[in-house]
This record gives C-alpha cells, sequence and structure tokens, in this order.
C-alpha cells in the first residue's frame, strides 16, 4: 500500500511543480524581489507537492482496503 502510494505521487507532484512554474513564467510581474528564487520555489513546491500527494493516495488507498473487507 505504501510503495504504490510512493510511486503514484510522483506524477501528481511533477504537475504542481510544472503548473507553477509555467505560471510563474508567464505571470513575472505578478512576482516581485521578496519571493524566493525559481530554483527555491521548485524545490518547495516538489517537496511539498510530493508529501501532500503521497498523503492523500495512501488514504485513497487505506479507504480501499477498508472497503474490500467490509464487502
Amino acid at each position: 500500500m505504501v510503495k504504490r502510494a510512493l510511486r503514484f505521487a510522483i506524477g501528481p507532484s511533477a504537475g504542481v511543480v510544472i503548473g507553477s512554474l509555467l505560471f510563474r513564467v508567464t505571470n513575472p510581474h505578478l512576482y516581485d524581489v521578496t519571493w524566493p528564487s525559481v530554483a527555491a520555489q521548485t524545490g518547495l513546491y516538489l517537496v511539498v507537492g510530493y508529501v501532500a500527494c503521497f498523503v492523500v493516495a495512501l488514504l485513497i488507498e487505506w479507504v480501499k482496503a477498508k472497503m474490500r473487507g467490509i464487502e
């Protein structure tokens, strides 16, 4: 269950990172010097996005396992 959640979380977290980078590149006027650099923001979004996606995927797998046990 954990291995499956770890593998599943890679795709959505990559999507979060790519989406945030595209938004930042296409809207540079929204970011000033107080924002972190693009590299720092990418790393932060990758870590936070991966953890969030892993937790959600693990929760989904846990609910599926409980539902299979009930039925």
